[in-house]
């Protein structure tokens, strides 16, 4: 087996733990997740981004903030309410409803996982015909 080609899955697999590591939450959160109801917080815009922080209460009535995109925030009108889904093992780890609902495949994360094939695939291919 040729080292160029092995150490051509190498980008690979980093985009593929990127992937996971990035997705961790979202598998966590299918498994265990509690739905609650959160308060719109404040906005701040970092390099260049708004985000907007949503303040919500776990099963122990904690106060806890997570810091959400205003793509997924509720569509329409101005409601402060914003669903939330947290883990009850770690109440911090938590995100909107509207980025908990979207398919993984669809989030920047999801993409890693394509980047990780795309460059997979060329390496298996030179490997086979090799």
């Amino acid at each position: 087996m040729s080292g160029g080609i092995v150490m051509g899955y190498l980008p690979s697999l980093a985009f593929l733990g990127l992937a996971v590591v990035g997705n961790w939450a979202r598998f966590t959160l299918k498994r265990r997740g509690v739905r609650t109801q959160g308060r719109l917080g404040g906005d701040s815009w970092g390099a260049g981004i708004l985000s907007v922080d949503v303040i919500y209460r776990d099963h122990e009535g904690e106060r806890h903030y997570v810091t959400v995109a205003p793509e997924y925030l509720p569509q329409g009108g101005r409601s402060s309410v914003v669903e939330v889904v947290y883990d009850p093992r770690n109440p911090k780890r938590a995100m909107s409803e509207g980025e908990f609902e979207r398919p993984a495949w669809r989030t920047i994360e999801g993409g890693f996982f394509f980047i990780a094939v795309g460059v997979a695939l060329p390496c298996t291919v030179l490997l086979f015909l090799g």
